[in-house]
C-alpha cells in the first residue's frame, strides 16, 4: 500500500511487513498508484544482488531490500535523484545500499547483478523535455540500449523486471527485446491521462503523440479530457 501524508511530503509505501517512508525532491519521478503495482510483482529472491536502474528516488531498490535482496545499487543519471535517493537510504536506516550518479551502467562497469529494475523514460517527443520523461521520438530510446548493454550485467539466471508503455512504441520494443530475451507479462494496467498533462511537460506535446497515434506508433483511447494507455510490467531472462 502506498500512501501521502501531507504533513511531511513523504510517502508510505508498506513493504514486506514494513513501512518505507519516501521523500521527493524537484525534478525527481514522482510516486503514484502505478509503483505500488510494480512493487507486488518484483521477481527478488532472497539473496539477490538487485541494480535500480534510473532509480528516481529509490522506491524501487529499497523495497527490494525489504523483500529480502542482499544488496542494491541505486543508479540514475540525474544528481538530483541519487541525492534524493541516498536521503530515502539513510531514512529507512538501510545500510546495504550504493548510490551512484552517472550515464546508464556506466557507474557498474564490470559487474553483474541477479535483477535489474529499470523504469526509464520512455514519453515520445522530437526534442528532449524533462530528463524523467523523454524517451526519444518514439519512445524506445532508452529501452533499445537497455536490451543492448543489460546482458553483459546478469549473472547467470539473472533477469530484468521493466516498464512498458503503449505512448511508446512497444510492439517495436517487443519484437527487439524478444532477440535477446523471453518475455514474461508480471501485471498489466491502465493508465488515465488528460492531454493538458502532457503539454504541460513540452508545449504542443500531445499532437505530436497524437499524429504518433495515427501512423500507428503511439496507442492510447478515449476523448476529451479522459484519455487511457495501457502500461506493462514485465520481466525477461536472457535467451540462452
Amino acid at each position: 500500500m502506498i500512501s501521502r501524508k501531507k504533513a511531511t511530503g513523504l510517502v508510505r509505501a508498506r513493504v514486506a511487513g514494513r513501512t518505507l517512508r519516501i521523500g521527493l525532491a524537484p525534478g525527481v519521478h514522482p510516486i503514484d498508484d502505478i509503483a505500488r503495482a510494480g512493487l507486488e510483482r518484483m521477481p527478488v529472491r532472497p539473496g539477490d544482488s538487485v541494480l535500480d536502474l534510473g532509480c528516481g528516488a529509490g522506491l524501487y531498490g529499497l523495497s527490494a531490500l525489504c523483500l529480502g535482496a542482499a544488496s542494491v545499487v541505486l543508479a540514475d543519471i540525474d544528481p538530483r535523484a541519487v541525492a534524493c535517493a541516498r536521503s530515502n537510504a539513510r531514512r529507512n536506516r538501510l545500510a546495504a545500499v550504493e548510490c551512484l550518479a552517472g550515464d546508464f551502467f556506466s557507474p557498474v562497469k564490470g559487474r553483474r547483478f541477479d535483477l535489474i529494475i529499470a523504469n526509464l523514460p520512455q514519453t515520445p517527443g522530437l526534442a528532449p523535455f524533462l530528463l524523467s520523461k523523454w524517451g526519444g521520438a518514439d519512445g524506445t530510446l532508452h529501452l533499445r540500449r537497455l536490451f543492448r548493454e543489460a546482458p553483459c550485467h546478469l549473472t547467470p539466471g539473472g533477469c530484468l523486471f521493466f516498464i512498458l508503455h503503449d505512448l511508446a512504441d512497444s510492439r517495436r520494443i517487443e519484437r527487439l527485446a524478444r532477440r535477446r530475451f523471453e518475455l514474461r507479462s508480471a501485471r498489466t494496467l491502465r493508465r488515465e491521462f488528460d492531454p493538458a498533462e502532457y503539454d504541460g511537460y513540452s508545449e504542443g506535446l500531445f499532437d505530436y503523440l497524437d499524429r504518433l497515434r495515427r501512423k500507428g506508433i503511439a496507442r492510447f483511447h478515449g476523448r476529451g479530457r479522459h484519455r487511457w494507455f495501457r502500461l506493462r510490467f514485465l520481466t525477461a531472462a536472457p535467451r540462452r
